[in-house]
């Protein structure tokens, strides 16, 4: 009985001594994806911010009739939302709607749940967002490594 005390013993300290690390790591693991996290999100802004400049660079130069994209035409088996209320304008409506600051990744959580028939993107939404800001519509602030956009008054 004494050497399985002893083993039980062993073990034991083992498996705690495991658990520690285990523990360790997965906190390592945490704050290195919420680092990762934090880059990706202000990659996808920067992106966004270079697009518009993109668009504003080819709408000043006087050939840039023909290198401006185009929106493609609705894909076979969708409908092309004729009639629907583009998501623009209904970014726009909640930004316009609501008396404080909101995040790209609430407006789309918001439109998703009152437009559940619409497949709506974060980075859609943040690019649209950012579209606005660039034609003066909305207002972008940052708070950290968080971003929130609120609309413009009318009149100005």
């Amino acid at each position: 009985m004494p050497g399985e005390t002893e083993l039980t013993s062993a073990y034991s300290s083992k498996v705690a001594d495991d658990l520690e690390r285990n523990v360790a790591e997965q906190e390592r693991v945490r704050s290195e994806v919420a680092r990762l996290t934090a880059e990706l999100d202000e990659l996808m802004h920067d992106h966004g911010v270079l697009l518009n400049l993109q668009q504003a660079l080819q709408a000043g130069s006087p050939e840039s009739g023909s290198r401006i994209p185009r929106q493609k035409a609705a894909k076979a088996g969708r409908s092309s939302g004729a009639g629907k209320t583009t998501l623009v304008e209904l970014i726009r409506n909640h930004l316009t709607a609501s008396s404080a600051p909101c995040s790209a990744s609430e407006v789309t959580a918001l439109l998703s749940e009152q437009h559940q028939d619409r497949r709506i993107q974060t980075t859609v939404v943040r690019t649209s967002l950012e579209n606005l800001v660039a034609k003066g519509q909305a207002r972008r602030t940052k708070q950290g490594s968080s971003v929130f956009y609120t609309a413009t008054d009318p009149a100005s």
